[in-house]
Order: structure tokens, then C-alpha cells, then sequence
């Protein structure tokens, strides 16, 4: 899915809409959490835990490289380093202005790159919970339906509850979903708690905790995401972020991937 949870760094709608301003639509909100402030760029340090339905818990560290451009052109390397047998595998992600976006699977085992196909994005990332759509920073607004089913308070902040749908049937079957029931911060643009579905059945939970500021961008401590068909779970945690350090561009690029320059 196009991730809209998860991997916040967002913009507040009092800058979106005004203090004064009505509820904001669907449609509005969905695209205040596409221009939500990320910085010029960010480095996250994550930790996964891997657990199965009996309990065993597999562990991976990475880290995260993301730049993004006026425009709304971005740029985005995912790269395991640990444990050994997939250190330095890595997603890269180009998302052109006004295009459509381009992803590559580095295998360092095979020294080979390969081209994901859009029928791939909904497909999970390196065996875990999080899909390949889910594991990158960006969200392109158009590709979705948003409805607003409820506006509350939840713990003190201001919360819509809200049905996101992928427009065309293409999306849904590339995405992995129909339709997700989703909760956002409506302060900060920030989708916190999100349900996915396949027809009736509820196939994944993705949540975020721990949400805080660093450097002045909105960042989760962790993200969960639930395989509720599998009963297998993936927390990622944030161990480290760092926004506008001016990432270099060598860091993006297929020629990057295959000097596994990363550390």
C-alpha cells in the first residue's frame, strides 16, 4: 500500500486549512498527508523483530535514506545491515514528479539488481510484514479515495476515522487491499492506526507509537504491522533519526546499490 501510515513525518493542518477553517474532506486530508513537512532529508537507524505465531523472534537492523524535491520528486534506499546472510540487500525507490514510480531489489547474494514491477508493490518486503509500498516514506494522494466516517476526540487529539479505497481495481490488486479503515491525527495529518482489508476480511493491522519530534519533523518510535492471515508480526523501531544532513546524491542510484556502499 501506498503508505499512508506509517512512516510519519507530517504536516499540521492548522497550516493546511486554518484555525477557523470546517472539517476538512476526505480528499483533503489525503493530501494534506502527502504535503506534510519531511524535511529535505532523513536518516532513520531501524530494528525489526521478526515474530512468528508460536513466538520465535528473528532480529535485522537498517537504516533509511530519503531525500525529496520541490515538486514532490523523491528518492528513497531501504538497506538491511544485519544479519549477515542479507546485509547490504536494499529497495530503492525513485518517485519522478508527475510519473510513475520506479523501484529496484538489490540481492547481494546473487550481486544482482532487479526492476519491481507494479504488480509487485503490495507484495512484502525481505519477509517481513511491511510491504514494499509500506517501507517507502511516500504516499501519492491521487491514487486513493478517502472518506471521513467519524470525527472524535481520542485522547485529547483531534482523530478522523476514515475509509481509504485505491481508485481503479488495478491499484487494489497491486496494492494487496481493497479498501483500509484508517485513524489519522487530523493536528499533525499523521495516520497512526490502520486496517486493511480484502473484501469483509481483514487481512493486516499497521500501527504506530511513540510518535515525537525530531529536529522538528514528526517521527514514530515504532511500527508495528500484523499479518492477520499468517498470524506473524513485524516491529520496526526507530533507534535513530536525523533530518536535513544533506544526504549525498551518490546514495541514490542502481550503481549505488551495487557498491553496498551503505553503513
Amino acid at each position: 500500500m501506498r503508505v499512508l501510515l506509517l512512516l510519519g513525518v507530517m504536516l499540521g493542518f492548522a497550516s493546511s486549512f486554518g484555525a477557523a477553517a470546517a472539517e476538512p474532506s476526505g480528499a483533503e486530508i489525503l493530501k494534506a498527508i502527502h504535503q506534510r513537512d519531511r524535511g529535505r532529508d532523513l536518516i532513520w537507524e531501524v530494528s525489526l523483530d521478526l515474530i512468528d505465531k508460536s513466538g520465535d523472534v528473528r532480529q535485522r537492523t537498517g537504516k533509511i535514506f530519503r531525500r525529496v524535491f520541490d515538486g514532490g520528486r523523491s528518492e528513497q534506499v531501504t538497506v538491511f545491515l544485519s544479519p549477515a546472510n542479507i546485509r547490504h540487500t536494499a529497495l530503492l525507490k525513485i518517485e519522478p514528479e508527475d510519473s510513475s514510480d520506479y523501484m529496484w531489489l538489490y540481492l547481494p547474494a546473487l550481486k544482482a539488481t532487479k526492476r519491481v514491477p507494479p504488480t509487485e508493490r503490495g507484495d512484502k518486503f525481505v519477509g517481513t510484514d511491511f510491504t514494499n509500498e509500506d517501507i517507502n516514506l511516500g504516499f501519492e494522494y491521487q491514487d486513493y479515495l478517502g472518506t471521513v466516517l467519524e470525527s472524535k476526540t481520542e485522547d485529547g487529539r483531534p482523530v478522523a476515522v476514515m475509509r481509504i479505497e485505491p481508485k481503479t481495481p488495478e491499484l487494489k490488486r497491486d496494492l494487496g487491499f481493497d479498501y483500509s479503515i484508517a485513524k489519522v491525527w487530523t493536528d499533525e495529518a499523521y495516520v497512526f492506526d490502520q486496517h486493511f482489508f480484502k473484501g469483509d476480511r481483514e487481512t493486516r493491522h499497521n500501527q504506530a507509537f511513540g510518535v515525537h519530534r525530531v529536529d522538528g519533523i514528526v517521527t514514530p518510535g515504532e511500527l508495528h504491522s500484523h499479518d492477520l492471515v499468517n498470524d506473524h508480526k513485524t516491529l520496526l523501531k526507530v533507534t535513530m533519526a536525523k533530518h536535513n544532513s544533506d544526504i549525498p546524491a551518490s546514495y541514490f542510484g542502481e550503481e549505488a546499490l551495487a557498491r553496498e556502499m551503505y553503513h
